[in-house]
Parts: structure tokens; sequence; C-alpha cells
């Protein structure tokens, strides 16, 4: 099967497979919800990574960026 090439639907399938993997059953309803949950945070990192990346005056995010973001989440920052 091809991959997605709808960023929304990529979340989705990607959702749908974890879902699956967890030898439990989930509701359409609860995939399409997490996937929803999913991709706004998505969006919302793509944006602060942006912000930062201005802010600094870059035109390409780095991996600073991502450290910034990752600074209230211990486990991301601890996989950095």
């Amino acid at each position: 099967m091809d991959a997605p090439t709808d960023p929304r639907a990529a979340i989705w399938m990607a959702v749908a497979r974890r879902c699956a993997d967890d030898e439990r059953e989930f509701s359409p309803a609860f995939v399409d919800a997490l996937s929803q949950v999913a991709a706004g945070v998505a969006e919302t990192l793509g944006r602060d990574l942006e912000a930062f990346a201005r802010h600094a005056k870059r035109a390409k995010v780095s991996v600073d960026d991502v450290r910034l973001c990752a600074r209230r989440n211990p486990d991301w920052t601890d996989s950095l």
C-alpha cells in the first residue's frame, strides 16, 4: 500500500496502525479523534519550530529549535 500524500491521512494511517498493534479494538471514532489530536500537536509543533527559527534569524529549523520545543517534556529532552 502506498503512503498517503495528505499529512492528515498519513497521521490517521499511523494512528490506526498503532491502535491495531495494541491488540485491542478501538472504534473508528476514537481513531479519528486521536488522529485529530496528533495532527493538532504536529501543527503546533511546526509553528513553534518555525517561530524559534525566525526569532534566531534563521531560514531553517535547527536542532536547537527542536530542543527548545522539547524543553518542557523530559521524555523528549532525554531522547535528544
